[in-house]
């Protein structure tokens, strides 16, 4: 009985010793207090998208978290920052304190909503849409430098959808409905962003089946049901004329619509938009990345022809990401191309 009563002392130990040294191993990031840089959003309402934005945050497996109170208290013991108006300065020093390696600081710029309506005869139309902006930057304490500095625009056009608000109360943030939606599109957007950034950790399919595929994000990363995803790869890497990376070209194989988004996980169908469908399931494979696109941007997808009708197949480590992209590019090539039969010239499709 005492040797079985000391094995599972130990392995309690072990298991949090293993936990710590988890958390040890994230990294650690500070958000501060959003503010509002623009009329009709009033303090508490910036706050409470700046919580929103940190909730999204602690979802990534490798970034911690600090709570914003414990931020607010050492800046409040130090006299850093007036009415909480926090520069990139005072947030670094306040980092250094808390034992942070980044601070993110962030204020929404823009929150508005506006209506056309029309008239006829016999009937009328009306349509509103809202739109959020937020700004973010992120700076690294160890070296004071700004690492991103990103803006992201929302919109939202459903009114009378109630948004479930990362489970906050129209009293805490008195923000519903279209502009709710606008501003998860903005942080959905801005939190893929932030933590493929710092972590290299991004959004991707888990399973690609024939009716449906399953999403390794859900509604805790901001993804909602109806909102649309682009699925896509890595191309090759853009450089500037001192060899500085820009980026990376992008190889489109899917839009998707959320159909069902659980906490972790979502589930969703390749988007059909006016009546085309943005890709096929048949191209959708196991680890693609993901990331929220508009409508809009479906739409300029769809016009472009981006959408591939082959794909070159790559097993675990047998192509490099610029093997792989060349592979994409002979097949849209091969695809442009008019092939010859007899004297006529046809489009292969």
């Amino acid at each position: 009985m005492k040797f079985k009563s000391l094995a599972l002392v130990v392995l309690l130990l072990n298991f949090i010793s293993a936990a710590h040294a988890e958390e040890q191993s994230k990294i650690r990031l500070g958000v501060m207090k959003f503010l509002s840089r623009t009329q009709g959003v009033s303090e508490q309402q910036a706050e409470a998208v700046g919580d929103i934005f940190a909730r999204m945050l602690t979802n990534s497996r490798y970034i911690s978290v600090l709570e914003r109170d414990r931020l607010d208290e050492i800046a409040s013991e130090h006299k850093l920052g007036a009415a909480g108006n926090i520069d990139a300065s005072s947030a670094v020093k306040i980092g250094k304190i808390a034992g942070c390696q980044y601070m993110l600081l962030g204020s929404v710029t823009n929150l508005s909503k506006k209506g056309e309506s029309m008239n006829l005869w016999l009937w009328g139309t009306k349509s509103e849409q809202a739109s959020a902006t937020i700004d973010i930057r992120i700076v690294n304490v160890e070296t004071s430098e700004v690492i991103l500095s990103l803006s992201e625009t929302g919109t939202a056009a459903q009114s009378g959808k109630n948004f479930n608000f990362y489970g906050m109360t129209k009293d805490e943030a008195e923000l519903i409905g279209m502009e709710a939606g606008a501003i998860n599109a903005a942080t959905s957007r801005l939190g893929f962003k932030v933590r493929e950034t710092l972590t290299g950790e991004y959004a991707q399919v888990l399973e690609a089946g024939d009716k449906d595929i399953t999403l390794n994000v859900g509604a805790t990363s901001g993804i909602t049901n109806g909102t649309l995803y682009r699925i896509y790869t890595d191309g090759s890497e853009i450089r500037d004329t001192s060899g500085k990376s820009l980026g990376r070209r992008v190889n489109n194989i899917a839009v998707v619509k959320v159909v069902d988004a659980q906490n972790d996980f979502s589930i969703a169908n390749v988007a059909k938009i006016d009546g085309k469908e943005c890709g096929s399931y048949k191209f959708i494979m196991r680890g693609d990345k993901v990331s929220p696109i508009y409508a809009q941007e479906a739409k300029d997808l769809i016009a472009r022809k981006a959408f591939p009708k082959s794909r070159p197949i790559m097993k675990d480590n047998e192509m490099s990401a610029q093997e792989l992209d060349d592979k994409w590019q002979q097949l849209k090539e091969s695809q442009s191309k008019p092939k010859t039969q007899g004297k006529k010239k046809t489009w292969i499709k």
